[in-house]
């Protein structure tokens, strides 16, 4: 798996749990478990799972990105709902195109900085 899918995997490693691969190897036989329930867990819009599932064009009912899908279809239901006839009700904002970040691992010296600007 980290062979074949090492990029993928330390990507969501470093935005799901703010350490990296080399962490959890070094963490001795905790780590290396903590990693295969992290990996088993892992929902399939996150990277590695998209990486092994390129094809997969349907969302499971399981992964976050279908729940903010519903969600947000919900709340453009209720302002439509209580817009008053005529008028344009407001929707919620989705995501234009990729939103990915990058195609690479941060290296370590600056993804701490990465990581606190976008909290």
């Amino acid at each position: 798996m980290i062979k074949n899918h090492g990029r993928a995997l330390e990507y969501d490693l470093m935005t799901r749990t703010g350490r990296t691969l080399d962490e959890y190897m070094n963490m001795g036989a905790a780590g290396k478990v903590a990693l295969v329930s992290f990996i088993e867990n892992l929902p399939i819009d996150s990277a590695l799972g998209k990486e092994l599932n390129p094809k997969d064009e349907v969302i499971p009912w399981h992964s976050t990105l279908k729940t903010n899908i519903i969600l947000a279809d919900i709340f453009d239901a209720f302002v439509r709902s209580r817009t008053p006839k005529g008028k344009k009700a407001a929707t919620y904002p989705r995501p234009k195109g990729n939103q990915g970040i990058g195609k690479d691992a941060i290296p370590i010296s600056t993804f701490w900085d990465w990581w606190k600007k976008g909290r």
